[in-house]
């Protein structure tokens, strides 16, 4: 090896270390002022792509605002937040070719060697403010993110999604409900110390119920709209085979929280696994289920009446 690729490989290590932290074998964000308390690794950009095709299928659509005409034009840029393993940004990238798609999140966890061309990552904190010149995006769009940010930010990232967007272009939001309406042991992982761990992180359970708020706050955008599903795990779901993935994408959620959760809840690994083959008979049975609010506006284009 040339001193050139050791120097190269240990500062790559150090990167590494210095980027995230692993607890019992996992991968998680190590940023500043970083909340969310899931992994980051292989095994939960798994479930995140499960998750992105479960959504999908839920709602029979990527998005819910009026877009099509914005998509259908040459060179219209996309900015999707908190992307993650971006499976959402490669849909859309590979449903509209000619659009441009930038995935931001704080760590790469997208799979390189499928990156359509009209995709691009861009590394990020959003705390710090988004990288991008004002009136940038013809859509941006942000999903799942309740547990990484803080109530307290909320209105400021409000302010940064709204700010790169351009006038006349659309924002959408996307959270679920927490806690999962669950049955007693679903209720004993939350009760007994998941819900205060996130809490104490500063999570807010009613975001999903305040992002039509948020909006309206914002001072900048027209045209709210609220849309409301729920993801079932047992027979309403009307579809064996949708279930079979709702639970899938739930237990292994509750896997992925399994380094936070079983120390604070005092559960020995052995007996949180026991748990979740237990839990996975319970979601069906009990027919638990959670709330999955899109909320999507206009920006005001002051434009408009001239």
């Amino acid at each position: 090896m040339s001193k050139l690729s050791e120097n190269t490989e240990s500062i790559n290590s150090q990167s590494s270390q210095t980027e995230f932290r692993f607890i019992d074998g996992r991968r998680f964000h190590n940023a500043k002022e970083v909340i969310y308390a899931l992994p980051n690794d292989e095994e939960e950009s798994d479930r995140l792509r499960l998750q992105h095709f479960l959504i999908r299928y839920i709602w029979q659509s990527n998005f819910s605002a009026p877009i099509e005409h914005i998509l259908s034009k040459p060179g219209s840029k996309i900015l999707d937040v908190g992307c993650g393993a971006a499976s959402w940004s490669f849909d859309m990238a590979t449903s509209y070719p000619s659009t441009n798609i930038i995935g931001l999140d704080i760590s790469p966890l997208q799979p390189t060697q499928t990156e359509p061309k009209n995709f691009t990552f861009v590394k990020a904190n959003i705390f710090e403010g988004l990288p991008f010149d004002d009136n940038t995006f013809d859509f941006v769009f942000q999903r799942y993110l309740v547990t990484g940010y803080p109530k307290e930010k909320w209105p400021y990232v409000l302010n940064e999604l709204v700010r790169v967007l351009k006038p006349g272009g659309f924002l959408e939001l996307c959270e679920f409900s927490l806690p999962i309406d669950s049955g007693p042991i679903g209720q004993r992982l939350w009760n007994s110390g998941g819900a205060k761990i996130l809490e104490e992180r500063g999570v807010d359970w009613d975001t999903y119920e305040k992002l039509e708020e948020y909006a309206q706050n914002q001072g900048q955008l027209e045209n709210i709209k609220k849309e409301v599903k729920q993801c079932y795990h047992g027979a309403k779901s009307n579809n064996i085979e949708l279930s079979k993935v709702a639970i899938n994408n739930a237990i292994t959620g509750y896997e992925s929280f399994k380094p936070t959760f079983s120390k604070v809840i005092k559960i020995p690994d052995d007996e949180y696994d026991e748990l979740m083959k237990s839990l996975k008979d319970e979601l069906f049975e009990f027919d638990t289920y959670y709330h999955i609010v899109r909320v999507y506006a206009r920006k005001i284009n002051n434009n408009d009446n001239n």
